[in-house]
C-alpha cells in the first residue's frame, strides 16, 4: 500500500517532489521511473503475500540488496535532505530499518521444508542477464553520472546510485530465477511488472529525454522484456496451480 501510494504521487507529480518526497528526487523522468518501479513493488508485494515462505525468499534478498546500497549512499548524499521535514526523517527511518528487517525475515525461516520442485532447469540466460543488471548497478554505484547509464536521461548523486540499487534488485531476482527453478514464479512476476512500470513511466515522461532515438530504444526495451517475461510468468504459473489443484 506504501509502495503503491508513492508511485502513484510520483507518477503524477514528478516535478514536485521537492514538496511532498523525502528528498528532491529528479529529474522529472527520474523520479517518473522510481513511481512506476514502486507501483511495480506493489503489485510484486501483493503477489508474494498468496506465496509460501521459500516461495518469497528471493524478494527478501532483493530487497535487502536495494535497501542496504541506499542506506549507504543516503549518509554519503545526507547533505540534500532538509532534516527540517518529516519526509527526510522518514526516509532516515525507512532505510535505517530496512536491511537488517528484510535480512532478519530471510535468516528467520532459513529451515524451512524443501518444496517440491517445479518444472524447468537451471537458465543460463537469466543468470547472464542477472550478471548484466549487477555491473549496471555497479557502474552507477561508482559513477552515477556515467554516459554508459542505463536510461535516456541525465543523473546524478543519490538519484543516480538509487538506480543503481534497483538494478541490484532486479539482478537478485534474475539470478534467483536463472538459479532456483523450484522458486521461478515470484522473481518472474517482479521481472515482469518492473519492466511495465519502467515502461509506464518513461511514456509519462518522455519529452524529458535526452534523445528521442535513445527514448524509443529504451521504451522498445522495457517493451519486449514485459512481453518476454509475463509470458514466461504465464508458463511458470501453471505447473503451480496445477499442482495446487492435485493437491
Amino acid at each position: 500500500m506504501a509502495a503503491a501510494v508513492s508511485g502513484l504521487a510520483l507518477l503524477i507529480a514528478p516535478a514536485s517532489t521537492g514538496q511532498y518526497f523525502s528528498w528532491g528526487l529528479g529529474p522529472p523522468p527520474l523520479a517518473a521511473l522510481v513511481g512506476g518501479l514502486y507501483l511495480a513493488s506493489a503489485v510484486t508485494f501483493g503477489v508474494a503475500l498468496r506465496l509460501p515462505w521459500r516461495g518469497v525468499r528471493s524478494l527478501l534478498a532483493a530487497s535487502v540488496t536495494l535497501t542496504t546500497p541506499t542506506l549507504v549512499f543516503t549518509l554519503v548524499h545526507i547533505d540534500i535532505f532538509d532534516m527540517g521535514r518529516w519526509q527526510a526523517w522518514a526516509w532516515m527511518a525507512l532505510f535505517a530499518a530496512a536491511p537488517p528487517f528484510w535480512a532478519g525475515l530471510l535468516w528467520s525461516g532459513r529451515g524451512g521444508s524443501s518444496p517440491t520442485r517445479t518444472s524447468g532447469a537451471v537458465s543460463p540466460a537469466m543468470v547472464a542477464i542477472a550478471a548484466m543488471a549487477a555491473i549496471w548497478a555497479i557502474v552507477m554505484w561508482v559513477d552515477p553520472e556515467t554516459a554508459w547509464r542505463p536510461v535516456p536521461f541525465e543523473v546524478a548523486g543519490l538519484g543516480g546510485r538509487f538506480v543503481g540499487a534497483w538494478l541490484g534488485f532486479l539482478a537478485v531476482m534474475a539470478a534467483w530465477s536463472g538459479l532456483r527453478p523450484d522458486e521461478r514464479l515470484l522473481p518472474s512476476v517482479a521481472l515482469a511488472t518492473y519492466p511495465a512500470g519502467a515502461l509506464v513511466a518513461g511514456l509519462r515522461s518522455i519529452a524529458g529525454f535526452s534523445s528521442l532515438a535513445a527514448g524509443f530504444a529504451y521504451l522498445g526495451t522495457l517493451g519486449v522484456l514485459t512481453v518476454v517475461f509475463a509470458a514466461g510468468t504465464i508458463r511458470v504459473s501453471r505447473p503451480a496451480h496445477s499442482d495446487k489443484m492435485a493437491g
